[in-house]
């Protein structure tokens, strides 16, 4: 999806440097509203994935502390160490990748505003 975002950048800057006559500048900000809208659809899934390997990382991690204050480290409980980590690790790669959707997605606000206003 990253790559998808940084290609359409490249086109939609280019398409605007171009000089469009109004039926360009038309077709290319309803072709560019179809592209925000999927690109929001796209960042909508992953922060309801994203919030959901959050809350389940935060639980487990929580889980964790207790046992480990309660019995301290145990060796049959390194499978729930290793479920718990890969988890936390998951976490933040969606954090990472839903940063870079958010970011991404506010930057092509500015190209409607660069459409709408023929800059």
């Amino acid at each position: 999806m990253e790559d998808k975002i940084r290609e359409y950048e490249k086109f939609i800057e280019k398409r605007l440097k171009e000089p469009l006559g109004p039926l360009e500048r038309v077709k290319l900000a309803e072709y560019h509203k179809e592209m925000v809208q999927n690109f929001q659809h796209e960042r909508l899934i992953h922060m309801i994935v994203m919030f959901f390997f959050v809350s389940i990382a935060l639980i487990l991690l929580a889980f964790l502390g207790y046992v480990l204050a309660c019995y301290g480290p145990a060796y049959e409980m390194i499978p729930f160490y290793l479920l718990t980590a890969i988890v936390t690790i998951l976490s933040g790669f969606y954090i990472k990748h839903y940063y870079f959707l958010e970011n991404h997605i506010q930057a092509l606000y500015e190209y409607t505003r660069k459409i709408r206003l023929n800059k």
